[in-house]
């Protein structure tokens, strides 16, 4: 087995947490590590996530309490904030990266110091500061997140989206950016066949309750709130029966030809498709045909973005 390696000191102390919960719990580190993730996203989403809570520590509840897997949750968390308060550095992805992945399938993250070089050279400060309206800054395969992360270094304001396929570290990147007062969404799908599966909004909120207010930094919502362009599976049905009649017809000399400007219109229609979504958005979409609701759940409420400043130094 690989040994484990680390670029923090203090992320040792996370690993040996982690460690004691998978042995309690009799579990393998990276189902551990995944209950954690979960865990802690729904730990900070104001009782809007329950039952994801619920469904992360049930293979953690076996033993008499204080010697239970799920005992150890609420201290990983504390580490968590309290060494990211110490160092402001991306320990989960160190945690993630030489305990759990060892680079596995080439899932190698890129270092910070590349990151913030390329945040720079990417985001002009000028700029920023011309601008009235908000900066939405995408990466598309945001990994833990430690691009957007220099990102809203440059611009404090930003509306940060990140885009990755792997649950793991789509919940990671949203734990890195609530827990730095950041805005933004993180979205788990697949960026180059706009296939998705479900996001999160990032940034503080306050949820009502019967018992009084709550306030979060994480809650999940419709993929049709997310400013990221994604295929429904009615047009991913579609498209496919029309790929699989060109296939079919491609025996045929005159078809070879419609089937290559089918496949070159493909990205055409994407873009035209952001478009449309930046004309719903605009409110001077003139076909009802594309819906986009953009308002938030009738029992949540964002902060007022004055308060966003507050926010990033203090989290509660």
């Amino acid at each position: 087995m690989a040994k484990e390696q680390f670029f923090y000191s203090q992320t040792r102390q996370l690993f040996t947490t982690l460690e004691n919960i998978s042995q309690r719990s009799g579990v393998s580190r990276g189902k551990a590590f995944e209950d954690l993730l979960q865990a802690c996203v729904a730990a900070l989403a104001a009782e809007t996530m329950e039952p994801a809570y619920f469904e992360a520590i049930q293979a953690h509840t076996e033993g008499s309490p204080g010697k239970r897997g799920v005992d150890l949750f609420p201290k990983f968390l504390a580490q968590l904030i309290e060494s990211m308060s110490e160092q402001d550095q991306d320990l989960l992805g160190d945690l993630f990266e030489g305990s759990i992945s060892y680079g596995e399938k080439g899932q190698f993250l890129t270092p910070e110091s590349v990151s913030e070089l390329m945040a720079n050279l990417t985001i002009d400060a000028a700029e920023k500061t011309a601008e009235k309206k908000t900066q939405v800054i995408n990466d598309p395969c945001c990994g833990t997140g430690r691009m957007l992360l220099k990102a809203g270094e440059i611009n404090p304001q930003a509306e940060l989206c990140g885009q990755d396929i792997d649950a793991r570290c789509v919940r990671m990147t949203a734990l890195n950016l609530s827990l730095r007062g950041k805005y933004g969404y993180v979205v788990c799908g697949n960026s180059l066949t706009l296939e998705s599966k479900f996001a999160y909004r990032v940034g503080s909120f306050y949820h009502e309750l019967p018992n009084g207010r709550r306030r979060g930094v994480i809650r999940e919502i419709p993929l049709e709130q997310t400013p990221v362009p994604f295929v429904t599976d009615t047009t991913r049905t579609a498209t496919q029966g029309l790929f699989a009649q060109q296939e079919a017809d491609s025996h045929e000399p005159d078809q070879a030809q419609k089937i290559s400007q089918t496949i070159m219109e493909v990205p055409q229609w994407l873009f035209r498709l952001e478009q449309r979504m930046d004309n719903v958005e605009s409110g001077n979409d003139s076909d009802q045909s594309i819906q986009v609701e953009k308002e938030e759940s009738t029992n949540t409420k964002s902060v007022p973005d004055n308060d966003r400043v507050k926010t990033q130094k203090k989290l509660f």
